[in-house]
């Protein structure tokens, strides 16, 4: 016998009484069971309906950043007690605290690792909880939509609540992107909480990770300007000598290239996306030469055993279309 589910509520109707929103019930069990009150519960989550709904329209007219009183509220009840909501739950002193860019494939990484994330404080799982992989909160239509500024607000008090408690966080990088949540709001957040002015080093220890699934290797810095030195040029770096030489029909070993070209491909795109050469011409020409040899020495190493620990069914497909693009060129 088949059971039909109720027809989803119009969501104009839910932005009138968010209490009717079709997930309110699991919102409301998530954060009982995180012993959070109920005052908190009922307010929170109108706040986040009618904030959202509001995000939205502002959105489309081009006004993302104008007031949004709601989530203005919404960011003060989490401030109000910050540590017992943005910081994870039995956190001790050997609790390490992360900051990550580059995809949700590196926050899922930096917590296999033993890291704590936003996504793993009280209310940031709850609210990580109902958005991967399937929005339940906003559901004005299929897209991300206006969940940016949301995650903004609850990510700023992380930061204020771990510089209260730490005297560094832990920055995994594998991209470089200004636009990115990390230096538009949480670096700028860090040092304001930290007292610290841009052209100060700012005390957090960089994490760049190169070819999560191919070189698996991290590289730790404890300045910026070295950090991103180091991903730059490993960045421009992988593009020639893995997809350019290999294009051109330079190389033999096409089944490591393709592999490493995919998995660092996404990396090199959104890093490179948005910018020119010449905002990157100082780190890429005139990097540190032990970022070159040890990039070369690395390359040459995973390349060397390639044919003992290479497995051709993962990268099949990348591989055929690379191999197929080499023919035509060649």
């Amino acid at each position: 016998m088949i059971t039909l589910q109720p027809p989803m509520p119009d969501w104009q109707d839910i932005v009138k009484d968010p209490f009717t929103h079709p997930h309110y019930g699991e919102y409301k069990d998530r954060c009982l069971r995180a012993q959070l009150d109920q005052k908190f519960i009922r307010d929170s989550w109108v706040f986040i309906i009618q904030g959202l709904e509001l995000q939205a329209q502002l959105k489309k007219q081009g006004a993302m950043n104008a007031p949004n009183p709601p989530l203005a509220l919404f960011g003060q009840l989490v401030a109000a007690n910050v540590k017992g909501l943005m910081l994870p739950g039995g956190m001790g002193q050997q609790t390490k605290m992360a900051l990550w860019s580059g995809g949700l494939a590196v926050s899922i990484h930096v917590r296999k690792l033993g890291y704590e994330t936003l996504e793993s404080t009280v209310y940031g799982a709850i609210l990580d909880s109902m958005t991967n992989p399937t929005f339940k909160i906003w559901l004005g239509d299929k897209t991300w939509g206006p969940q940016g500024k949301l995650w903004n607000i609850i990510s700023a008090e992380y930061v204020r609540a771990v510089a209260e408690v730490r005297d560094t966080m832990h920055v995994f990088m594998r991209t470089h992107d200004l636009e990115s949540v990390f230096y538009r709001e949480e670096l700028v957040n860090w040092q304001k909480a930290k007292g610290k002015k841009p052209t100060e080093e700012d005390g957090l220890t960089y994490h760049i990770l190169l070819g999560m699934d191919s070189f698996k290797t991290e590289k730790v810095f404890y300045s910026e300007k070295l950090a991103k030195q180091y991903l730059l040029r490993f960045l421009d770096e992988i593009k020639k000598e893995y997809r350019d030489d290999m294009l051109k029909g330079r190389h033999k070993n096409y089944r490591l290239r393709s592999a490493v070209w995919a998995d660092n491909e996404r990396a090199y795109q959104d890093t490179f996306k948005k910018k020119t050469y010449e905002s990157y011409r100082q780190y890429i020409e005139a990097p540190l030469i032990d970022i070159v040899d040890d990039f070369y020495s690395e390359s040459a190493r995973i390349e060397n055993g390639a044919e003992q620990d290479f497995s051709p069914r993962h990268f099949a497909n990348v591989m055929d279309e690379l191999l197929s693009k080499v023919k035509r060129i060649g």
